[in-house]
């Protein structure tokens, strides 16, 4: 008869017990004999898997958490110092940091689309659930930066005219207004698709974008669709616009994380900057021609929720989201946008911002467990929805073209005001939620005299794998 392995049950129910108290901790053994070459190894996919996190939109402390959890899969400690512009990260060591293995990667490349963040979340969530091969990891992350946009470019210039449609219809609806922005969106779609195959132009790309809408719509807004030129300004730069930068800033200055905060709300300023300069550039090439027939009526009261659902389908269009999640991404905003608005009604704009932002966690959570959507494909929508970017491009140009400091500064006060009210409902709404998470238990004591050699303790025995581990 084979031996009944009475040490392998003894560590089994050691690890249960550490589960059981952890409630949604799961505890998995150390690795103790990982060579010099699997800490290096380690540490470089990691690296490489921050980078992609936080190309894709995520706070820098849910990146060190999503680290050290992918870590503790392995059997490896971890410390890591994050940065929106880059990361260092030391795999091994004592619980001191000392030793170990040390790497660091920079943040390179545009944003990540939605499609790719869903291939991105998914990998992660098998690493906190598996210890995949260090190979594996690599090609998944190599496939998922080269991944071909979901739709052609005429589809994705379209979902940039609709974004602009979108974003204009909730802040101001008229038939010449809507036809305007149209127009616009299509021309800075065109600007954008060809600026993304050129990355020298990148930088340069939103000022050239401002100049051009700001000198179309004072030659052309008053003449042809009587209405005043400012009103077209902003729609058709909602791409540029920094609303999640300026709110994920806020966010992590809340938290402590001031570098990572200070530097997100620097980035954002400066690209705000770079956009009214460009609006003041304009300016100064053409004169505004005044209307001479009188302003349209606005479309009523039903357009901004158009307007939602457009700037919801032009997102889907634009960011090459995965097409299931149409339903559950255009509920999302519309819940946003309803919760928002009767906030605003009880208790004033920046109650229904605080509102909208403390909904976000729980709901986007709540999305992915139903549709088995990364709940970042809803989220970074969302962000969009609250616009604190259009409310800072519009009093930043109005300090600086119009030299109206005083209906610029109120507008800037409720642009800070507005952002830390979302950063605020954020915070409070992801306090509510429990998240599972994977520790490194520390190694089990044999209270019970061993009567033969156990798998688990094999020295012979895949490095992660020591000992009983727990699924996720």
């Amino acid at each position: 008869m084979p031996r009944f392995d009475v040490r392998g049950l003894a560590r089994r129910a050691a690890t249960l017990r550490l589960l059981r108290r952890g409630g949604n901790t799961v505890t998995v053994p150390e690795a103790e004999d990982a060579g010099r070459e699997r800490l290096r190894d380690l540490a470089a996919v990691l690296c490489e898997l921050g980078a992609e996190l936080l190309r894709a939109g995520e706070q820098t402390s849910e990146v060190e958490r999503l680290l050290a959890d992918v870590a503790a899969r392995y059997g490896m400690r971890v410390r890591s110092f994050v940065v929106p512009t880059g990361l260092f990260v030391r795999v091994g060591g004592g619980p001191d940091g000392r030793g170990g293995e040390l790497d660091f990667a920079p943040v390179e490349g545009p944003d990540l689309r939605l499609d790719q963040v869903e291939a991105l979340q998914s990998l992660v969530a098998r690493m906190r659930a598996e210890a995949l091969p260090f190979a594996e990891v690599s090609r998944g992350l190599r496939e998922l930066r080269e991944r071909p946009e979901r739709f052609s470019p005429a589809a994705t210039v379209l979902g940039y005219v609709l974004l602009t449609v979108g974003l204009g219809s909730m802040r101001h609806a008229t038939v010449p207004a809507v036809a305007g922005y149209a127009v616009l969106g299509a021309g800075v779609g065109l600007l954008r698709l060809f600026g993304d195959r050129l990355p020298a132009a990148r930088t340069a790309l939103p000022v050239v974008a401002a100049i051009l809408v700001t000198a179309v719509s004072l030659r052309w807004a008053g003449p042809l669709l009587h209405e005043a030129p400012t009103v077209l300004y902003v729609p058709p730069l909602i791409a540029f616009l920094p609303g999640a930068a300026l709110t994920l800033g806020a966010i992590e200055l809340a938290t402590g994380a001031a570098l990572s905060g200070m530097a997100r709300l620097a980035g954002a300023a400066g690209v705000l900057f770079l956009l009214a300069l460009g609006i003041l550039v304009g300016t100064e090439l053409l004169r505004p021609h005044p209307s001479s027939g009188a302003m349209a009526q606005p479309l009523g009261e039903w357009a901004p929720w158009v307007g939602v659902l457009l700037l919801g389908f032009g997102f889907l269009l634009y960011f090459s989201a995965p097409p299931r999640v149409t339903f559950w991404l255009l509920g999302a905003l519309l819940v946003e946008r309803f919760v928002q608005s009767a906030a605003a009604g009880f208790a004033g704009a920046a109650f229904g911002a605080f509102a909208a932002g403390m909904l976000l966690p729980p709901m986007a959570r709540w999305i992915s467990r139903r549709s088995h959507t990364p709940d970042q494909v809803v989220f970074l929508p969302c962000f969009w929805l609250l616009v604190p970017g259009a409310v800072g491009l519009t009093s930043v140009s109005e300090i600086v073209v119009e030299g109206d400091t005083g209906g610029g500064l109120d507008s800037l006060v409720t642009t800070v005001i507005t952002v830390a009210a979302i950063a605020l409902g954020v915070l409070v709404g992801a306090g509510l939620q429990r998240r599972p998470r994977v520790s490194l238990g520390e190694p089990v004591p044999a209270t019970v005299p061993p009567s033969a050699p156990s798998p688990e303790s094999s020295p012979d025995a895949p490095q992660g794998t020591r000992g009983p581990t727990a699924e996720l």
